[in-house]
């Protein structure tokens, strides 16, 4: 080969492998910019806060008190025992509807009341019911008071007793225009499996029955009526004989749902004992699902601040418990639950334990929020008792919805207080921030009270997501 020869296949070889590293280079940089220089796309879902339009207010009453057995030749026979005074009203710009829910199995009564009401625009009616009773004979003595509600899916009921001298009797209306299939599901102090039972209540009706039908022989019952069809309202009306004596009647509401915090308002401690036997006043407890570790404060109702050291109780899944608090010194108390898992709680208390004393039961008190109608029914020196469920200081107004003076309630972080009513008034109670109320009765031999319910015929907002 010459050398001119030579020199060019040299040169053109050394082209050659240059350009080959050059283009590797080239193709090695481009796949490794492709990830970083194309460019990418996301997409954030639309997000909008839809608040539902209100829909109608159903508010239903427990309606007569009922007797069972009265007539000895028709034990089973369930009849009026008394016929409550009853109360409803609205806020300016609402109005309420009466109509009535036909009873069934009653020998002397044809029908329990209720109230409908529209939306006012797009926000709730700001409506309110309630009644109360008073009874005075040789079987049944006392005074009941309960707010009319609107009927739920689920509900709780926690007193009562299944045992010799409790004549309770526990009544399910269906307000809607379809049947409602309930069941019951009872438990009791021994634990074990809880008794279930069923009964259709056709649309428009109000059906009744003994609470010993599934809990003959239980001190401390806990039952929980669910409903499928349609949502019902569950009352307990409760009154109790001892030696021959009636010691008290009461109306009881249900409990929505079990909670792992909780406040019992309104709750009074009247005769000091430390006999659980014979306790005065106690809160009944039942963990349904799973075992609970409680805590139970007592707080002053005028101030909101602590009395004593918080009990604890261990609570089996399933198993109803009793803590007794009869050794709180006279007064008028909330008591805060707090649980690992979720209870249901109800306070139970006395003026006494012979003839002419009477006793009521005290459910939680839930959050209140903006504005809200309570009524406050006939009874004997009712009070307001409201408590700061938020930890800053906030004022509460307070105002009868036909007009006359507004109070304002100033409450610290914690803070409580307690506010005299007038009787057979409707008042608007508006809250910047959460708190809870209920509204309180007492009197020589006479005792009751029920929670302050926020206005709820308004579902909740909700987040809706556009992918």
């Amino acid at each position: 080969m010459s050398k001119p020869n030579a020199v060019r296949i040299a040169t053109t070889g050394a082209r050659l492998v240059a350009g080959a590293v050059v283009s590797a280079a080239c193709i090695a940089g481009a796949i490794l910019a492709i990830p970083a220089a194309w460019p990418t796309v996301t997409h954030a879902p639309a997000r909008a806060t839809i608040t539902p339009v209100a829909g109608d207010t159903l508010l239903t009453c427990a309606g007569p008190f009922l007797a069972l057995g009265r007539d000895a030749s028709q034990a089973s026979q369930l009849t009026v025992a008394g016929t409550p005074q009853l109360l409803s009203g609205a806020a300016s710009g609402s109005s309420l509807t009466s109509a009535n829910i036909a009873l069934t199995g009653i020998a002397d009564a044809s029908a329990a009341p209720m109230f409908r009401a529209q939306p006012n625009g797009s926000a709730p009616a700001q409506v309110a019911a309630a009644e109360s009773t008073s009874i005075s004979a040789d079987d049944l003595s006392g005074f009941a008071a309960s707010a009319c509600r609107p009927p739920s899916m689920e509900s709780w009921i926690v007193g009562g007793a299944g045992t010799t001298g409790s004549n309770d009797i526990l009544s399910v209306a269906n307000p809607g225009a379809v049947a409602a299939t309930v069941t019951f599901t009872e438990y009791g102090s021994q634990g074990g499996t809880p008794h279930t039972s069923e009964i259709v209540v056709p649309a428009g009706t109000q059906s009744s029955v003994p609470l010993a039908a599934g809990s003959a022989g239980e001190p401390s019952p806990v039952i929980e009526v669910t409903s499928s069809g349609a949502p019902v309202r569950a009352v307990l009306q409760s009154s109790l004989i001892r030696t021959l004596d009636p010691v008290g009647i009461d109306t009881q509401d249900a409990i929505p749902q079990p909670r792992t915090a909780q406040s019992l308002l309104g709750v009074r401690a009247l005769v000091p004992s430390t006999d659980d036997d014979h306790a005065s006043t106690a809160v009944r407890l039942l963990a349904p699902a799973k075992d609970s570790t409680v805590m139970l404060q007592p707080r002053n109702a005028a101030t909101g601040a602590t009395v004593g050291p918080a009990k604890k109780v261990q609570l089996i899944a399933g198993q109803v418990g009793s803590v007794n608090f009869s050794a709180l010194k006279p007064g008028l108390y909330a008591i805060d639950v707090t649980s690992t898992t979720p209870v249901v709680a109800a306070a139970w208390q006395t003026t006494g334990l012979g003839k002419g004393s009477d006793f009521a039961w005290m459910t939680p008190a839930p959050d209140i929020t903006g504005a809200t109608t309570f009524a406050v029914a006939a009874g004997p020196a009712p009070q307001l008792h409201v408590q700061n469920a938020s930890a800053q200081a906030t004022t509460v107004e307070l105002a009868p919805v036909d007009g006359g003076k507004t109070q304002s309630i100033a409450l610290p972080a914690g803070g409580a207080a307690t506010v005299t009513l007038t009787a057979s008034t409707v008042y608007s109670l508006s809250a910047p921030s959460a708190v809870r109320a209920a509204v309180t009765y007492l009197d020589t031999g006479k005792l009751a009270g029920y929670p302050v319910w926020p206005t709820d015929a308004a579902a909740a907002p909700v987040d809706v997501y556009q992918r």
